[in-house]
């Protein structure tokens, strides 16, 4: 009797029947209709895959191509390089958030590499082997071939994109998030004028009890050349203390790079630092803010600093 009174103010008021049913009772009803092209991956425009081997290792780079590079209109122009580690994650990534920038002429059109992990050897394995900078004997997994890795950077696939694509090897770009950032900071420190451009999202320094930041800080007197710009991105709840949740102070060890940074600025004009503290991420949600914005950073065409 109630649900028919219910039923009847419902008439009168106007109100249709509908409205109190769930929209998944009529999706039932109701044909939908796609065509499933089970045999066509999708795949990102202008890009391909090649083999690279550092001697008895091997890695994919995964390579896209800007917006009109085989235009006849372009033929002798040299486009900038991103070089990103861990490219099963950060490929794409990049390759999304430049897309927009570049079509609409913010930002510079620019070549994309991504570098995978050693082909064979699980990723954790080939990461925590090639970006990290000294021996950590507490690790069950093989660590400290930083400067291997940097040496397959400098002499293996650089040298391939320059000698394979129009490149200008003045605008060379590193990308590396969490020990990907680590590896950056060492490639700065050791040999800084590899890349022009730095960005470093959420950078492991806390590895081995912040030995990088200790060795950076003992040999910032044979930095003050160094002529490069440096993004460094991190999401503002990697830190250990209240209301974070990160196993390390993330934050303030990016802040303590910073200040680091910022002593060498003083007297040297060819060196610009950024650091970008980003509200409400954490370590898996701050990479893709950190690409975009330090990308617009360096590359906007009226305000970057990589011009």
């Amino acid at each position: 009797m109630r649900i028919k009174i219910i039923l009847l103010s419902l008439l009168l008021l106007g109100l249709p029947l509908f409205s109190m049913l769930s929209p998944s009772a009529f999706a039932n009803n109701r044909s939908i209709e796609a065509t499933a092209h089970i045999t066509t991956p999708f795949s990102i425009p202008r890009s391909h895959t090649v083999q690279i081997n550092d001697k008895e290792r091997s890695y994919k780079l995964y390579i896209k191509l800007p917006k009109g590079y085989k235009s006849s209109a372009n033929r002798d122009r040299l486009y900038p390089v991103i070089y990103l580690t861990d490219a099963m994650y950060t490929f794409q990534i990049m390759s999304g958030v430049t897309r927009f920038p570049m079509n609409s002429k913010q930002m510079q059109p620019a070549i994309i590499v991504g570098i995978s992990w050693e082909l064979g050897l699980r990723s954790d394995h080939s990461r925590v082997r090639d970006y990290t900078p000294s021996v950590d004997s507490s690790w069950k997994k093989v660590t400290g071939g930083a400067e291997r890795h940097m040496r397959f950077l400098r002499d293996g696939i650089i040298p391939y994109m320059e000698q394979n694509f129009r490149v200008d090897p003045r605008q060379r770009t590193y990308v590396g998030n969490s020990l990907g950032g680590l590896f950056g900071a060492y490639v700065l420190l050791k040999q800084p004028d590899l890349f022009s451009n730095y960005l470093l999202g959420s950078p492991s320094l806390w590895w081995q009890e912040r030995h990088f930041l200790t060795q950076f800080a003992k040999n910032i007197a044979s930095l003050k050349e160094i002529e490069a710009n440096v993004f460094i991105g991190v999401g503002a709840l990697e830190h250990n203390g209240e209301g974070g949740d990160s196993e390390h102070n993330m934050v303030a060890d990016a802040q303590h790079f910073k200040a680091l940074l910022n002593n060498l600025e003083v007297n040297n004009p060819d060196l610009n630092s950024k650091l970008l503290i980003i509200d409400e991420a954490h370590h898996a949600t701050a990479f893709a803010t950190s690409a975009i914005h330090g990308m617009d950073w360096f590359f906007n065409h009226e305000e970057g600093v990589s011009q």
